[in-house]
């Protein structure tokens, strides 16, 4: 799990990412400073990371896949060492921004703010880097007047809580000393997260791939389909060890698949346990998909190892109004012969264990 409970940031610079104009690759409006802010700004930049990123977010972990000496995970890498001056940090967040217009091509996307980031997390005080595409909006505020307040309206504001259009990748170092070799380092001894507000439902999923995979250099779906089966298979599991009775059991299965099935991008342990089960059960939920080493961050799912396994039960209904279900996956456990004379044999493997 990201570790974002110690966070500190302790430089941050805002470049201005315009929009393309006549199909050609914008060209970015760099800043020369760092970004001066009072601590209830930084606490306000620290808090969206954490929303985003932390414990039961929407954040995920993602792939590192571009190592080259010039993408993002190794420029990234070089800032977080202590040698790095704020004239470095600036350069190398220059370069950031010109990667993103780079990324973005001459796709019709608004204008936006790129913030570059770094500082250190978690209870060793590990470094981080973290860079936020925030795309600009117009907003009203109330602003107080004499005997009352106004409205006033305002442009160009970016980063808003209630909105939340803005992405983020979130690099952070592992381990004390990381691995160099030939210049370049080793991408185990780093993790990197990514909160995208697109990662909503599968059908805006792949609006934002140039921001993770062509700015970040990373993979979304690399690992996906291994752990949304160990998804299915460890929940099964913990409702089959909870001695339901027969009737619950498949409701609970249900539950599951009907979750899988369903359009949300991302499904995580606490948001499961959220939905579907009682406060003492969804505690102890948890703790058995800990206990399994199953991510506590959002995934993303691909059903397509489990496809077979999550379609909805089988109906067989008769002219008698006579109705049998079978799961999903059990086509072979009901055998249906030849109806004659308004009669059907039908042959089920298994023993009749309730009857209501």
């Amino acid at each position: 799990m990201l570790a974002l409970d110690q966070l500190e940031i302790s430089r941050i610079i805002v470049h201005h990412i315009p929009g393309s104009v006549n199909k050609e690759t914008a060209t970015p409006s760099c800043s020369n400073e760092l970004l001066a802010l009072p601590p209830a700004g930084l606490d306000m930049f620290s808090k969206r990371l954490a929303k985003s990123l932390g414990h039961s977010s929407k954040g995920i972990r993602v792939d590192i896949q571009n190592t080259d000496a010039h993408g993002f995970f190794q420029r990234a890498a070089q800032m977080m060492l202590a040698t790095e001056t704020v004239e470095d940090f600036i350069a190398t967040s220059k370069v950031f921004a010109q990667l993103l217009c780079d990324a973005q091509g001459i796709k019709a996307l608004v204008e936006s703010k790129l913030l570059v980031m770094s500082g250190v997390t978690g209870e060793f005080q590990r470094p981080f880097v973290a860079v936020v595409k925030a795309d600009m909006q117009d907003a009203l505020a109330e602003l107080p007047a004499d005997g009352g307040a106004t409205i006033s309206y305002l442009e160009n504001i970016f980063l808003t809580e209630a909105q939340r259009l803005f992405k983020i990748g979130f690099l952070q170092q592992n381990v004390a000393r990381p691995r160099i070799n030939d210049g370049l380092r080793n991408i185990e001894d780093y993790t990197i997260h990514l909160f995208d507000h697109l990662l909503t439902s599968t059908e805006t999923r792949n609006a934002a791939h140039y921001f993770y995979a062509g700015f970040l250099g990373t993979d979304v779906a690399a690992s996906d389909r291994r752990l949304t089966q160990d998804f299915y298979e460890k929940t099964l599991r913990f409702f089959e060890s909870r001695n339901y009775d027969a009737d619950e059991l498949i409701e609970k299965g249900e539950t599951l698949r009907s979750e899988l099935r369903s359009n949300d991008a991302t499904i995580s342990t606490s948001d499961f346990a959220q939905k579907y089960l009682e406060p003492a059960e969804a505690d102890d939920y948890e703790q058995y998909m800990r206990n399994q080493a199953f991510p506590a961050h959002a995934i993303v799912k691909d059903t397509e190892y489990v496809k077979n396994k999550i379609k909805r039960r089988r109906k067989l209904v008769f002219s008698s109004k006579v109705i049998i279900t079978t799961p999903s996956d059990g086509e072979d456990l009901v055998m249906v012969e030849e109806a004659k004379d308004d009669t059907t044999i039908v042959t089920i493997s298994g023993k009749l264990t309730k009857s209501e």
